[in-house]
């Protein structure tokens, strides 16, 4: 029995969204959902099930945690994301020392062994490749209105 696709709409938000009630977000289940909108639950789990609700649902509920965390966090990492982008100017300022001195080497002005230099140069392409991931990680930390999860975009205002 269902009334209207506007309300059957309706049910669908709230099941999927829920509802805020005293700072809280409340997620109801399908039954209080049906009786709240004067619908018939077997009709209302057969759209649920067809139209993936509760997966919908828990891509919400991830993205709001998400979203949270990331508010809470906002602003603390700052001074990891410097030390972060210190480090890559740290890391390119010793590999272009390096480079210098297998070009002096090769030029035969230092007798360096090219096995160390190469072990160097490894080391330093790996801290680098590390340290650019964590810039990456932190300043995505720093912004929490904008959530990917899933290859979706999820925004969320304060």
């Amino acid at each position: 029995m269902i009334k209207s696709s506007e309300e059957l709409d309706l049910a669908r938000t709230e099941y999927i969204k829920g509802y805020e009630e005293k700072d809280t977000t409340i997620f109801p289940t399908l039954n209080l959902i049906a009786k709240e909108f004067s619908l018939s639950l077997s009709t209302l789990r057969k759209k649920a099930a067809n139209e993936g609700w509760y997966k919908k649902r828990k891509q919400h509920q991830n993205a709001r945690e998400e979203y949270e965390i990331r508010k809470q966090f906002k602003g603390k990492y700052s001074k990891l994301a410097q030390i972060s982008r210190n480090t890559l100017v740290f890391v390119e300022y010793f590999q272009s020392e390096i480079h210098k001195n297998i070009l002096e080497s090769s030029n035969e002005k230092k007798n360096y062994s090219i096995e160390v230099q190469q072990r160097l140069i490894t080391m330093i392409q790996k801290i680098q490749r590390l340290s650019k991931e964590a810039s990456d990680i932190l300043n995505n930390l720093e912004n929490p209105s904008v959530i990917i999860n899933n290859d979706r975009i999820y925004a969320f205002s304060n």
